[in-house]
């Protein structure tokens, strides 16, 4: 479980949560300008940085508009778990320390799917910002269409990793306690 100031760090890092922020909180206008850089700054993302930055700002929305839709709570809670699921190890590279191979190659296994996931979740909960809030409306279109975007490039990316490897990547599950450690580099298996 990530640490609050560890949590802000990877906010800070990726700065488009911050200003969804600041736009949901009248700090600054959604101008077409800002739009735009919202959309090139998301693009120029690997995916499973565009995944934790979509996530990190969606969860802003869905906490501000809770009570729009039921949908949004689940949007919500499917960003809560993804932020979950990919903060930590994210960081961990942010900060060049080492990092399990089976969980990052997991972790982009996982990526399209979740990218896909979250462009859904928010098309579902932009019916019901339109009439409530045009700026979260407009927030949650930028996020979807790059979630799609990055979802396609992190299937390209699977895909040129099945044809390196032979066969789509299979993850061993990891047997020995994460505390310890060794010499060895665990690497997908083939079956």
């Amino acid at each position: 479980m990530l640490k609050p100031k560890q949590l802000a760090t990877i906010v800070n890092r990726l700065q488009v949560p911050v200003i969804v922020s600041d736009i949901l909180n009248g700090d600054a206008a959604l101008s077409a300008d800002v739009q735009y850089g919202l959309h090139e700054v998301i693009s120029e993302l690997q995916p499973d940085s565009a995944l934790l930055c979509v996530a990190l700002s969606a969860k802003k929305i869905a906490s501000k508009f809770h009570d729009a839709s039921p949908s949004m709570k689940i949007l919500e809670m499917e960003s809560a778990r993804i932020i979950e699921d990919y903060a930590e190890l994210w960081l961990l590279n942010a900060e060049d320390r080492e990092i399990n191979e089976v969980d990052a190659l997991d972790a982009v296994s996982r990526s399209a799917e979740d990218l896909e996931s979250m462009a859904e979740l928010l098309d579902l909960n932009m019916h019901s910002l339109k009439s409530i809030n045009a700026e979260a409306w407009a927030l949650c279109d930028i996020l979807s269409v790059q979630s799609r975007a990055h979802a396609l490039i992190a299937e390209a990316y699977i895909e040129t990793l099945e044809s390196v490897l032979g066969a789509a990547p299979k993850m061993q599950t990891v047997i020995a306690d994460k505390a310890l450690s060794d010499n060895v580099i665990q690497f997908p298996i083939k079956r």
